[in-house]
Parts: structure tokens; C-alpha cells; sequence
């Protein structure tokens, strides 16, 4: 059985820390200072450091970052010197072969001390480009196998983490749950899926593409339960509390 929690992270609490990853989309300067205070550990990939430069312009110095990564065909050069001369890590990453949120995501796995942190999250997981949405998602799939902790992937409206083949308790409870969730079976069908909290429940039926998918639904109680033969992707708007 696994518990979570999936919007603790954008909770004021202290105790709720975080290892935060930046990824190359536009930023949000409040979402972001927020989740900036809230992490043990900082990383930004490759062109994200062009993103932080843009925002954080008068007081850069505040927000420096532990760890660059990625194989920096997007980064300016001139903001990578600077970050360089701030002393923060700048770990070139060129295998073309994973993309750089991944390799950044193996980076801060090998770093982390998961018992200090509760979830990693990623911002700027959604919107732009179709591809990089589903690179990213597709990371989450990567991830299990570097570390047990959750990673969220977050965007100025939205939230989504990987639900193994398993059991699932999801505490909605935060008050910052918006007024839409879904269930995605992306990577292959599910054929037993059950889930009790829900609007539009489902009693071990399959999902798959081209057949059901669980979108535009609504939770309806505080608890959420999801029993799933094979991975699934929970995703839920959240109310902004900044």
C-alpha cells in the first residue's frame, strides 16, 4: 500500500521539504520562490538557468542553484559563466540518449539524502512543446528505478505523479485541490482498475487508450483510493495559495 499526499508540497509548512528540479519553461516568480524555500536541494537543467536569470534579474544572487546540469544547447553562455563564477556545480550531461530532465533527475537521486525530503518535484513539467510534456512524463516511468521517493511533475495549474501497479491511499485534503483530477493509462492498458473518493468511480475495469480514460473527473472525498495492475498517471489542478 502506498500513501500520499499529493499536494503537501505547496503546503506553508516547514517540515514538508523538497528537492526541487527547474526545468527550461517559463517561470512563475512567486510558485517558484515558494517551492525555492521549501528545498534541501536545488537543481536547474541546462536552458532553465536562462529562465531563473529572467525572473529572479534583481537578486539572481539569492537564488543560486546547487547543481546545473545537461549538455547546454540552450543555456547562454554568459549566464552559465555566471552561475560558474558563483561556484555553482555545472555538471555537463551529453549523452543524447535520456533526456536532460532525466540525467538531471539521476544527478539529484545520487545527491539526495531521501530521509531529509519527502518528494521531488519538477516545475515546468507541462505546457510548450507536446514532446517535452511526454519526455517528462515519460521520465516519472525512469524514476522509479533511481529512487522510492515520489516525483511530482508541477506547471502554474496542474500536478501529476506516477501511481505504480499496487494499491494507493491519495489524503486530498489540502484544500488546494482544484475542481478537476484524472486517471491517464499512459505506457500500456490497464485491465483492473478500482478506485473508491472519486466523482466517476471505477469498479475493476480496464483503461487504455482508444477505450476509457479517466479525465475530467472530480474528487469527492478527503481520501482516494486507486488499486491498479499496472502503472497509472494521477493528475489534479490545484488552487493557487501563493
Amino acid at each position: 500500500m502506498t500513501i500520499l499526499r499529493p499536494l503537501a508540497f505547496l503546503l506553508p509548512e516547514s517540515g514538508t521539504k523538497i528537492a526541487l528540479i527547474i526545468l527550461n519553461r517559463p517561470l512563475d516568480i512567486a510558485l517558484t520562490t515558494k517551492l525555492w524555500t521549501k528545498s534541501m536541494l536545488t537543481a536547474a537543467t541546462d536552458g532553465a538557468v536562462n529562465q531563473l536569470c529572467k525572473i529572479f534579474s534583481d537578486n539572481k544572487d539569492d537564488f543560486l542553484p546547487d547543481i546545473i546540469s545537461g549538455d547546454f544547447d540552450s543555456a547562454d553562455p554568459g549566464i552559465l559563466e555566471y552561475y560558474k563564477n558563483k561556484n555553482v556545480e555545472i555538471v555537463p550531461t551529453p549523452d543524447q540518449d535520456e533526456t536532460d530532465f532525466t540525467k538531471c533527475l539521476r544527478i539529484v537521486c545520487q545527491r539526495l539524502d531521501p530521509v531529509k525530503v519527502f518528494s521531488i518535484v519538477a516545475l515546468g513539467g507541462f505546457g510548450g512543446r507536446l514532446d517535452h510534456s511526454l519526455a517528462n512524463i515519460s521520465s516519472l516511468y525512469t524514476a522509479k528505478e533511481m529512487s522510492s521517493l515520489p516525483v511530482m511533475l508541477v506547471s502554474s495549474s496542474s500536478v501529476a505523479c506516477l501511481l505504480e501497479k499496487g494499491k494507493h491511499t491519495l489524503y486530498c485534503d489540502t484544500g488546494l485541490e482544484g475542481d478537476w483530477c484524472g486517471l491517464i493509462p499512459i505506457g500500456c492498458p490497464a485491465d483492473h482498475v478500482t478506485t473508491t473518493g472519486l466523482k466517476y468511480n471505477l469498479t475493476d475495469q480496464r483503461m487504455a487508450f482508444g477505450e476509457l480514460i479517466s479525465t475530467s473527473n472530480s474528487i469527492v472525498d478527503a481520501k482516494v483510493t486507486v488499486d491498479t495492475d499496472q502503472p497509472l498517471l494521477w493528475t489534479v489542478g490545484y488552487k493557487s495559495s501563493l
